[in-house]
């Protein structure tokens, strides 16, 4: 598991948050709000309305651009453990960890050298007083973040998706992520669409559907295999500059659902 820097973007950055977007929502069953996937990407924000208008209300894919290479910018992997109620408590890389101290009102950073049992002290201090139910849902998760931009959306800044899918979504999108960016160079300006669909388990005596984020690039076979071979010729090429020269118009490649 590739567990990256737990940096976050520099808030000097040119680019701002213009909202997150999402594969669930929150919905009442007994009396409680509990969370629900869906089959679609959900978009929150002010600018939420901005890419209902180009993209409809329903939208099962985006296409998106990277505006970066740098991973723990754009393709974020930290582990993160939250409060009872949901706030965060701390994150970390699994090497240097950022504790929520109440008296400094800030992270504390520590490291696993200082602190070896860092993980275990953070869950059992979460755990203290808790009903035993509520106990059990404090541990440290692997979060996947993505931040890029959408196309075709008159405004500048970056959307943000982050998922927990420890066993489909987090390592589909992870080693995608790699591995364009190792066949390629570089996968800043590359055009891409996040796809979103509901899958079936096929595990013995379970019946559930579930939701996978998948990382698609919009150009063929074809022409991934002539931009490999050409960046195996010119390492330096401007892999964004050829393929606008030489590769397929995102408008002409198919964009419906398998």
């Amino acid at each position: 598991m590739r567990i990256q820097s737990d940096n976050t973007p520099s808030p000097s950055s040119a680019l701002t948050e213009l909202g997150r977007i999402a594969v669930g929502e929150k919905v009442e069953r007994s009396g409680q709000v509990v969370p629900s996937s869906i089959d679609s990407f959900r978009i929150r924000g002010d600018h939420a309305e901005a890419v209902h208008k180009v993209y409809g209300e329903t939208i099962t894919e985006l296409p998106i651009l990277f505006y970066s290479d740098q991973e723990e910018i754009v393709c974020n992997e930290r582990l993160e453990i939250r409060t009872a109620d949901g706030k965060l408590f701390g994150y970390g890389d699994n090497h240097t960890f950022h504790i929520w101290n109440d008296e400094l009102k800030k992270y504390a950073v520590t490291t696993v050298e200082k602190r070896p049992q860092i993980r275990d002290e953070t869950v059992a201090f979460l755990q203290k007083n808790l009903h035993p139910g509520k106990a059990k849902l404090i541990k440290w998760l692997p979060v996947l973040t993505l931040r890029f931009v959408i196309r075709d959306i008159p405004l500048l800044g970056y959307w943000q998706f982050s998922t927990r899918a420890i066993l489909t979504t987090i390592p589909n999108l992870r080693n995608k992520f790699d591995e364009y960016k190792k066949l390629f160079g570089s996968v800043q300006y590359l055009p891409f669409l996040l796809k979103v669909k509901k899958v079936k388990s096929n595990k013995p005596g379970l019946v559930y559907q579930y939701p996978i984020v998948d990382l698609v690039p919009q150009f063929s076979f074809e022409t991934a295999h002539r931009l490999a071979r050409h960046l195996r010729e010119n390492p330096q090429a401007d892999v964004s500059h050829w393929l606008s020269e030489n590769g397929d118009k995102p408008e002409q490649l198919p964009s419906t659902m398998e």
